[in-house]
């Protein structure tokens, strides 16, 4: 298993920085690296993601959620082939909200070296980056 990860303290509310991250409908406004979302980002909902750049290829995610604090999106390929879980982690912390991001690949073809599900075309860090300014943008509001 492979995992990548990256964090940010940012000066919005919890719920502030929930919302961007839940709001399927505005995931391809910022730049978060996903052109399309189909589907509700919901407990136990599935959606389909397509990558920034990416015109043909969709991924399909499986959602799960402990609402305003843990999200975890799971896509992977038949027969255990790949394997990619990204779990989104808020915490409170001294008038701040930390955000904890981190992709856990495995499965079959990582082993070998090749194909990994990659659910944006974002590297980790500029996507939280980018989750950090929509979310001190919108709790200015």
């Amino acid at each position: 298993m492979h995992s990548l990860e990256s964090e940010a303290l940012i000066n919005a509310r919890p719920s502030t920085v929930w919302a961007v991250l839940t709001d399927a409908g505005n995931l391809n406004v910022w730049e978060s690296g996903i052109a399309a979302v189909d589907g509700e980002l919901r407990n136990g909902g599935r959606i389909r993601i397509r990558p920034a750049g990416s015109e043909r290829r969709n991924i399909r995610v499986r959602v799960q959620q402990l609402p305003g604090h843990v999200m975890i999106w799971t896509a992977s390929l038949p027969l255990g082939l790949s394997k990619t879980a990204r779990t989104f982690t808020i915490e409170p912390m001294e008038g701040l909200t930390h955000l904890h991001v981190k992709d856990e690949h495995s499965g079959l073809l990582h082993l070998l070296g090749g194909h990994t599900l990659h659910l944006t075309n974002r590297p980790m860090a500029g996507f939280v980056k980018s989750v950090r300014k929509r979310a001190e943008l919108l709790d200015r509001i």
